[in-house]
């Protein structure tokens, strides 16, 4: 990242606009991230010199200017002639009460990826630091999820599959088994399996309480080509140690709303009674100890093609469908799940304006997502057609579409909430963003000028 532009609003007003530069006393580095913490601005940066590598972390004004000085957040060395990029990954507890900074440590001839990490509290002391490894090859490793809780204990969720593969769909054939690594203050490192004989687990997801951590996500057999259900496990915080794991299917109506009869392979939702390639979104653990969760159907395909002048050409295809929302209770029971139907693809664009945003509110859980204006009536209602969306298509088609999912029934209510005239762009939901703090949803719109727009929710 060579430099990140940051603009400050009020009123609707863009009052400051700086740039944030990959600078470190006059020297450049390399700018890794920009995040808010506590509801803070700070930007992290790297410097390699030679084989030492060095973590910054610098905070800003509301001004966007520095406030006070850098500090190292770690520092380690890489192999002789080692020269790809610095991979690390921030991750803030669901209170901004804590922050992780996680990164690779390199090693050419290690079979095992080792990784550092740094947890700082908000007062930016750090709270525990180490470095931990994946005993798994890390050819067949894939972390699947990061959490860190409020109490600063830091969870991975790691599938091992047991051959290397690159796949437009995820096979949990492959898949030989699925573990949480549990890093405390008690236990330095701790591995706990979450798989069960012929059940494997695939796109998992991890929240926490003060007292509980919850792990949930979608399981097949070793025959699986997709999901066959929905898989659930506690973890408690007091005892460091995990409860066994509840497996459930899929209910059969969800799995029979789809067209069995598409020649469309790429519009397959499910395949012999299995859900496919579905990534977690939003998680909200209630009061009751229930849990709801939200997950988006999401792949890429690839096209390889030649003209006729034998010039080969790349087109990848970018697909954001169907969204699945369940509630699991306290016991471990579903409570209920629903299926909202969408369809958004685009090409070669890495899907800028698919996907979604959602939030949680009075006892609903709240999404919107880009749709095609086919897809309402007149009033705006929803009709349950699933009609695409796709970046380019015309304005008078476009429009931002709303669904409100009652957490207690699973009821929906979707409709349409703004034509592109209101809007005057298209919206971009991953540049989008909630703040529970202040109770608002930040949506970006792009046309030919950058566009934001405010919704106050209780």
């Amino acid at each position: 990242m060579p430099a990140a532009k940051v603009s400050r609003f009020e009123n609707g007003m863009e009052v400051i606009s700086k740039k944030i530069e990959p600078r470190i006393d006059q020297k450049m580095v390399t700018l890794e991230d920009v995040f808010l913490f506590d509801n803070r601005l700070f930007a992290l940066f790297s410097d390699k010199v030679g084989a030492s590598v060095t973590l910054y972390l610098q905070e800003y004004d509301d001004d966007v200017d520095q406030y006070g000085l850098p500090f190292v957040v770690a520092s380690y060395v890489v192999p002789k002639g080692w020269s790809r990029n610095v991979l690390v990954t921030t991750k803030i507890s669901p209170s901004s009460n804590y922050l992780v900074v996680d990164y690779l440590i390199p090693a050419k001839k290690e079979t095992y990826d080792r990784f550092g990490y740094n947890i700082l509290n908000v007062q930016l002391k750090s709270i525990r630091e180490g470095e931990y490894e994946i005993p798994y090859d890390s050819k067949v490793t894939s972390v699947e999820a990061r959490h860190l809780t409020n109490k600063g204990d830091y969870f991975l969720g790691v599938s091992v599959f047991s051959k290397a593969y690159l796949s437009t769909w995820k096979d949990f054939g492959l898949v030989d088994k699925s573990v949480i690594i549990h890093m405390s203050a008690e236990d330095s490192l701790k591995i706990h399996e979450l798989d069960m004989v012929q059940t494997k687990v695939y796109n998992f997801s991890i929240t926490s309480n003060d007292s509980l951590a919850i792990i949930t996500g979608t399981w097949g057999d070793e025959e699986s080509k997709g999901a066959k259900g929905i898989f659930y496990s506690t973890f408690s915080l007091l005892t460091n140690s995990l409860d066994s794991t509840r497996f459930l299917e899929f209910p059969k109506e969800i799995l029979d709303q789809e067209n069995k009869d598409s020649d469309d392979i790429y519009s397959m939702q499910n395949v012999n009674g299995e859900l496919l390639n579905y990534a977690f979104r939003n998680i909200a653990l209630l009061p009751d100890g229930s849990i709801n969760v939200l997950a988006e159907q999401y792949y890429i395909y690839e096209v390889n093609s030649a003209d006729s002048r034998g010039m080969n050409q790349i087109t990848n295809y970018y697909n954001y469908n169907d969204c699945i929302v369940y509630s699991i209770s306290k016991l471990g029971e579903l409570n209920w799940f629903r299926k909202i139907p969408k369809k958004q693809e685009s090409i070669n664009d890495y899907g800028q304006f698919s996907s979604l945003i959602s939030y949680f509110s009075k006892g609903d859980l709240i999404l919107f997502f880009n749709d095609n204006t086919q897809n309402y009536d007149e009033l705006g209602t929803y009709k349950g057609t699933r009609i695409s969306f796709s970046n380019s298509l015309r304005y008078k088609e476009y429009c931002l579409a709303r669904t409100v999912v009652n957490l207690e029934t699973g009821d929906t209510k979707r409709n349409l909430f703004s034509h592109y005239d209101a809007i005057e762009g298209f919206v971009c939901l991953k540049l989008s963003c909630v703040n529970y703090q202040t109770h608002q949803v930040i949506f970006s719109a792009m046309s030919k000028k950058d566009k934001y727009g405010i919704l106050h929710f209780e």
